[in-house]
């Protein structure tokens, strides 16, 4: 996901991401703490990112200041791969899905 474009953690942005199933990176400033998936129906990209920003999933990503997605039709392993990823580089999890689990 390093590829992809960052956006402000905005409800403008946010309103605008894709109404479609994938992963999701949020981020304070450039440090990713948190990777989640949008498992599609009625779960997209939007309304995730959407539920974060109004502090629906707890204070921790409620703060974040940017985010990056993107559409896959495996959001699941797509989003275990990334927390994998980043647990070897880092030997932990991000921050705020350290929180949850």
């Amino acid at each position: 996901m390093t590829a992809s474009k960052k956006y402000k953690f905005t409800k403008d942005n946010v309103d605008n991401a894709p109404d479609e199933q994938g992963v999701y990176a949020l981020f304070d400033e450039q440090e990713v703490i948190y990777y989640g998936r949008a498992k599609g129906e009625n779960v997209t990209i939007r309304s995730r990112l959407q539920s974060h920003l109004a502090g629906r999933e707890g204070v921790c990503t409620k703060k974040a200041t940017h985010y990056q997605r993107e559409v896959t039709t495996a959001p699941v392993s797509r989003e275990k791969q990334l927390l994998e990823e980043y647990d070897l580089v880092h030997g932990r999890l991000p921050r705020c899905n350290e929180r949850i689990g």
